[in-house]
């Protein structure tokens, strides 16, 4: 995702933090609710109340990834392929995931690695305050807001497919794996090279105006604000779409399940990918799916960035 964008969704999960409790579900599925919702509310209006203090940082932190480590490769990516994106593709000895009777190979990338790794460090840190005074809060929460741009990363379904990286492509174009050249299966249903960031752009420009209208963002000189686009609605949520069977949810992740919880996120984020950009033909956009995926996509970013957070501060609070 571009920088506004990872900008509002973490300041949307911010501002839909205690709404979303109406539509948090238990380890097992199930709906909370009576004394446990109570509990959950309080427990959301304390970190709501946390990290409103230092929104401040929204800006900086959530960028920080691309702007000062520089880390995109391979830490944003997970590229993903099946037998069905490459018959007889000869590779071996890569790492194998299985979901819904489908075996993904991982090509590239340790993009829930790296989200694990900042997680068991804020949970650390927060732990070591009570020893060390200087660890302050304001440190503490600029990592919530760091991790929301790799978890914002890991809903985008060209992150987690290998197709977004045809052989021919530069690595000079930013995208993350094209560095990673060598053993890629030299035919295929690859994408256009420019298909990735095209896409990005266009949820970039969906997204502004929304972010500038709640002032999550502010409207510079600099840029110009884009007009209204057809996918704008999508990208558009309230405290509504938090409601019982609303499009933002929020789980309770097994206190050791946060890899097997990344792992399938990275799983639906491939299986995106497959419906935007057809096997049979991934040169072409599904325009007909987009918007619908568009809409899933930042609802589950929002939604899953509220259980992560919810789930190291269960562990530290």
């Amino acid at each position: 995702m571009k920088h506004f964008t990872h900008i509002y969704t973490a300041g949307k999960a911010i501002n839909l933090m205690s709404a979303s409790v109406d539509n948090m579900l238990d380890a097992s599925g199930n709906l909370v609710t009576r004394q446990r919702k109570t509990s959950e509310r309080l427990k959301a209006k304390e970190r709501q109340r946390f990290l409103d203090y230092y929104k401040d940082q929204l800006f900086e932190a959530t960028w920080a990834p691309d702007d000062i480590l520089g880390d995109n490769d391979p830490y944003h990516i997970f590229k993903l392929f099946t037998d069905q994106d490459f018959p007889g593709h000869g590779i071996t000895g890569l790492d194998t995931f299985d979901s819904g009777g489908i075996t993904y190979y991982k090509f590239s990338g340790g993009l829930p690695y790296r989200i694990d790794h900042i997680v068991q460090e804020i949970i650390s840190m927060t732990k070591l305050r009570a020893y060390n005074d200087q660890l302050s809060w304001r440190q503490i929460f600029y990592y919530y807001l760091l991790l929301s741009h790799y978890l914002t990363d890991a809903h985008v379904p060209m992150h987690c497919d290998l197709r977004d990286d045809p052989p021919d492509a530069s690595s000079r174009d930013g995208q993350p794996s094209r560095l990673h050249k060598g053993g890629k299966p030299a035919t295929g249903p690859y994408m256009n090279g420019d298909a990735h960031a095209a896409l990005e752009g266009d949820w970039e420009d969906a997204v502004i105006p929304v972010a500038i209208a709640e002032r999550i963002i502010e409207q510079h000189p600099v840029y110009q604000q884009p007009p209204i686009s057809n996918l704008t609605p999508q990208v558009t949520f309230t405290g509504n779409d938090c409601q019982s069977g609303g499009v933002i949810v929020v789980k309770t992740i097994p206190e050791r399940g946060l890899m097997q919880f990344l792992i399938d996120l990275c799983i639906k984020s491939k299986i995106r990918c497959k419906t935007l950009f057809p096997i049979a033909n991934p040169t072409q956009l599904d325009t007909a799916s987009l918007p619908a995926i568009t809409r899933q996509i930042f609802a589950d970013a929002i939604g899953n960035l509220l259980s992560v957070w919810k789930y190291f501060w269960d562990q530290t609070h």
